[in-house]
């Protein structure tokens, strides 16, 4: 409604209130904002993070399936777009960097690849698992292995909490 007022301060003061021209003016704003929303919407899909309507279309471009949450599918394609080019440690922390979790530190130790989960105990969920799996998969050679390294809560580390610290924590947490 701004650009509306000051378009009408532009014009001649004979013409300011003329019916005529407020409703031309009106009817050019409404197309102006329209045209806003539309432009608005269109740079949101530029980014992976925001992406809604655009991200069906990457990931047919990128190979990839349209399943799982939007989260997800996000971090699928992030995970895509970074897995190009020389293949090193540093190219694969960069995908595992893009997952959700984002806490996985990346090693090479006598011809295997080691992601080691730093951050969360346990085993993350099957389904986020499987999709860092599959873009990893895409991003190493063939003839190299990967070996997942995940951790879990160890008895010097329960000794220290209390009770409720104790309750925050899921059974998978647990090294048994």
């Amino acid at each position: 409604m701004a650009e509306f007022d000051n378009m009408r301060k532009s014009l001649p003061v004979a013409y300011r209130t003329d019916k005529w021209v407020c409703d031309l003016l009106a009817a050019i704003q409404s197309l102006d904002d329209t045209q806003r929303e539309q432009m608005f919407d269109i740079t949101q899909q530029l980014f992976p993070g925001s992406m809604t309507w655009a991200l069906a279309i990457e990931e047919r471009d990128a190979g990839l399936a349209s399943t799982g949450t939007l989260e997800e599918r996000r971090t699928a394609l992030i995970a895509r777009w970074r897995g190009s080019g020389k293949c090193d440690v540093d190219l694969i922390q960069r995908v595992c960097d893009s997952w959700k979790n984002g806490e996985i530190s990346v090693g090479f130790a006598e011809g295997v690849i080691v992601l080691t989960f730093v951050g969360a105990y346990g085993v993350p969920e099957a389904a986020e698992l499987a999709a860092l799996r599959d873009a990893v998969e895409h991003t190493i050679p063939c003839h190299l292995a990967v070996s997942y390294l995940y951790r879990y809560l160890l008895v010097r580390e329960v000794s220290a909490m209390t009770v409720d610290e104790l309750q925050g924590h899921r059974i998978g947490d647990f090294a048994f």
